[in-house]
């Protein structure tokens, strides 16, 4: 399996071309594949790099238009993030559009959903959580010490954090474990603390602004029933917010099912989406 992802990236990368575009005053890169009657808009994990998501991008685009971006490093609000995803939906997405994401943009999709609620055909997000004003506080005392760290204590530190969330000795496991040292390496202070701005953001205008209230549509929740990062809890409230749900939980230990469990990820978000006219 990992040398199947190795290749896997390998082909990806010499077949999908990144298109560059600036929407909101920011530089966005992102990739387009597939045709079809229904757009896909595969939004980015925490690391906000489109590419990660290759094994949906290319399995996807075999029945439907693809749009997957990465988000820019210098965004640092809420309200920005948003304004350039909605230039990228003019430029790219004419029509209806079925919205993807999963654990840091598991939370951008739900306000992204309040946003465009009359052209959203579907949403599925995954392994996420709500917005917590508690979160909020500790992040913005985390990224006040962070963003006096030299770039190598930065990255070791990041480096333990991560050590504990992709642990695990499957093949996939060693994939993603390889693939992100090399995100950490070229990962920056500023576009790391730029990406916890917006989740402050996020968490902050969740006691003002709940998401599933403007949204009552085919939604689809995968949940990984160990998950370290988004309590049982959080994910129950999730739920709340969105009653008419179907709901498929992984039974695994960690927070990357995504990830080393992509297979059977893809099938049960393909059979959703052709249930619901993808």
């Amino acid at each position: 399996m990992s040398l199947d992802l190795e290749s896997q990236l390998s082909a990806f990368r010499s077949s999908h071309r990144v298109i560059r575009s600036t929407f909101a005053h920011a530089t966005w890169s992102y990739v387009v594949g597939g045709r079809g009657p229904g757009t896909l808009l595969l939004l980015p994990g925490a690391p906000g790099i489109a590419e990660m998501a290759f094994p949906y991008i290319v399995a996807f685009e075999r029945n439907h238009r693809v749009i997957a971006p990465s988000y820019p490093a210098d965004v640092g609000s809420l309200a920005q993030l948003l304004a350039g995803i909605d230039g990228l939906l003019e430029a790219e997405a004419a029509g209806p559009i079925h919205l993807i994401g999963a654990s840091y943009s598991g939370l951008v999709a739900q306000y992204l959903v309040a946003r465009h609620a009359s052209r959203v055909s579907s949403l599925l997000i995954g392994d996420t959580g709500v917005a917590r004003r508690d979160r909020a506080l500790a992040l913005g005392i985390a990224i006040a010490v962070i963003s006096r760290m030299p770039r190598l204590c930065f990255h070791a530190t990041l480096a333990i954090v991560l050590r504990d969330v992709l642990k695990g000795n499957t093949p996939a496991h060693s994939f993603w474990q390889r693939y992100f040292k090399g995100v950490v390496a070229a990962l920056t202070v500023p576009e790391f603390v730029n990406r916890v701005r917006v989740m402050i953001d996020m968490d902050r205008q969740g006691a003002m602004h709940q998401p599933g209230t403007f949204w009552s549509g085919p939604t689809l929740l995968l949940e990984t029933a160990n998950d370290p990062l988004f309590s049982a809890t959080e994910r129950a409230t999730l739920r709340l917010r969105y009653p008419q749900a179907e709901i498929y939980t992984f039974h695994s230990q960690g927070h990357i099912t995504a990830l080393t469990r992509s297979p059977e990820y893809i099938t049960v978000m393909e059979d959703f989406l052709v249930r619901h006219g993808a």
